[in-house]
């Protein structure tokens, strides 16, 4: 039986060569070819990623306790920077251009918020009254990752912003906080979340109301959710075939080489393609969780928790938007979607899970 290490290697592989054949279709229009040097910087980022995996799993993750506040407040920099320096596409302020290169540093924040969350969720507190154990558990934890949430949400970047919220969560639970003081956390985001509205766009707000009836609006707010569930059903049992998607060639579907990718997959191979992919990311994700369970360092056990949150969260979410299950709130496919930034950080991500199981060989 292969070792976790290489059940990792081979299912993000797997992951990263259909992904690319995805991709490759999704540049097609009108059966021609458009997007060459889209899908040649998807395959430098994948050999990248791959190159920054390795050698990050040969850095012992421990060196990441410390690392965490540096990297914190570096994230929070860049963040300033892009609110003020940030190269404006779509309506939104996320991205640094650097020599040519462009970077969305709120990507970078997410693996920021799960090394410093692991670092304050670290130490179980001494019993001590119910507030004070609230306040020291989630409430100076939560502290830090605040700030990038509202950084990153006045970009704005609703997606990304919900993605720290949920990881917060997801690691509370993991960390083993009490259910009480979740469920209190909770209801105070709830008695807040009214007055979160009147911080969205106009966009955003028309997107959530889509998403009760996209008929409402089929050539305009609805439009995409309405040719995404068209072409997820068209694929039938087996598909269309390799580059014969209709809604793809035809170009009814946007940002399909991005957030809409999985349409473009589940069109060409039907839901056979699909359960295979689903079964791959199921894989992926119980190993990690797996590798959590067997862990008696609480650092190395949190990181696995924050990656697997991460990990999952985006899948959820991704697959859900696509299929009209869930608001459309802009976030990428885990190791299939195009993206420089993305793409990287899951592979840092995947290299420091590399170390952690090395580390622990003998009890994995």
């Amino acid at each position: 039986m292969f070792r976790k290490n290489y059940q990792i290697i081979l299912i993000v592989l797997a992951l990263n060569f259909m992904g690319l054949i995805s991709l490759y279709s999704s540049l097609h229009q009108g059966g021609e070819f458009t997007g060459r040097v889209i899908f040649l910087k998807q395959i430098l980022w994948i050999v990248l990623g791959w190159v920054l995996a390795i050698f990050i799993s040969f850095i012992n993750y421990r060196v990441f306790f410390d690392l965490s506040i540096w990297l914190y407040f570096i994230s929070l920099f860049l963040l300033v920077v892009v609110a003020i320096l940030g190269k404006i596409q779509m309506g939104a302020q996320r991205w640094l251009e650097l020599g040519g290169l462009t970077f969305q540093p709120s990507e970078f924040a997410k693996l920021a918020g799960l090394l410093i969350l692991s670092r304050f969720l670290n130490e179980k507190g001494r019993e001590v009254s119910f507030l004070k154990g609230f306040f020291k558990e989630i409430i100076i934890p939560f502290f830090p990752l605040a700030f990038l949430f509202i950084a990153i949400f006045i970009q704005p970047d609703l997606g990304t912003s919900l993605i720290l919220i949920f990881l917060f969560l997801f690691m509370l639970i993991g960390a083993g906080i009490e259910k009480k003081k979740i469920l209190l956390f909770l209801l105070i985001i709830a008695i807040f979340l009214p007055g979160g509205w009147s911080f969205l766009r106009d966009y955003q707000k028309e997107r959530l109301l889509v998403f009760i009836n996209p008929n409402s609006d089929p050539l305009g707010a609805g439009y995409t959710i309405i040719q995404s569930k068209i072409a997820i059903g068209s694929g039938r049992l087996l598909g269309k075939g390799f580059l014969s998607g209709t809604q793809n060639q035809l170009n009814f579907i946007p940002a399909r080489h991005t957030d809409f990718i999985f349409t473009v997959f589940a069109e060409e191979w039907g839901f056979l393609g699909c359960i295979l992919l689903l079964f791959l990311y199921y894989l992926l994700l119980k190993i990690v969780l797996d590798i959590a369970n067997n862990l008696q360092d609480r650092f190395s056990y949190l990181i696995c928790i924050g990656i697997f949150s991460l990990f999952f969260i985006h899948l959820f979410i991704n697959i859900s938007m696509v299929m009209g299950l869930l608001p459309v709130v802009g976030l990428p496919l885990l190791f299939f979607s195009y993206g420089g930034t993305y793409t990287i950080i899951n592979f840092i991500l995947i290299g420091i899970l590399l170390n952690i199981i090395k580390t622990h060989s003998q009890t994995l």
